[in-house]
């Protein structure tokens, strides 16, 4: 009897980079927790500082930065600010415990691709990771650092 190969069509392998940077340390590990278990994210690192931010962004080059806007040592718009003028710029998630507009059009106005309230963000942190996987996975898609919301 002769062994023939089945063709199994290869599933892409779209691994989307994640810094979780967030002032808590517990949020930091339940973000982690719940955002490794999703298919296609590797959550590269966690920060609580700014400098520990950029120091990772500079050396990991995350896809995704989930950026609290009230780490500790600075505020989080000027981390912001700094993240959005790196080239590539990772897609910035904030986080804010205050549903304020004006807050929230500061963080937009200053390079962030969303703005979400820490409580209830699980989902759609989800959901925006999930789109982003999927868009990747796309042909013709821009490379790491550049999709946009």
């Amino acid at each position: 009897m002769r062994a023939t190969s089945l063709s199994v069509p290869e599933r892409s392998l779209v691994c989307l980079r994640v810094l979780v940077a967030e002032a808590g340390g517990a949020v930091n590990e339940g973000l982690t927790t719940l955002l490794s278990d999703l298919e296609g994210i590797t959550i590269f690192g966690c920060a609580q500082s700014p400098a520990k931010v950029l120091a990772l962004v500079e050396t990991v080059h995350p896809d995704v930065v989930i950026l609290d806007l009230q780490l500790p040592g600075a505020v989080g718009l000027q981390t912001l600010k700094q993240l959005h003028h790196l080239r590539p710029a990772p897609v910035v998630a904030m986080l804010s415990p205050y549903d304020l507009p004006p807050l929230r059009e500061a963080c937009l106005a200053a390079g962030a691709d969303c703005f979400l309230l820490t409580t209830g963000a699980i989902e759609p942190l989800r959901e925006l990771l999930t789109g982003l996987v999927q868009a990747r996975s796309q042909p013709g898609n821009p490379p790491a650092g550049t999709l946009k919301l």
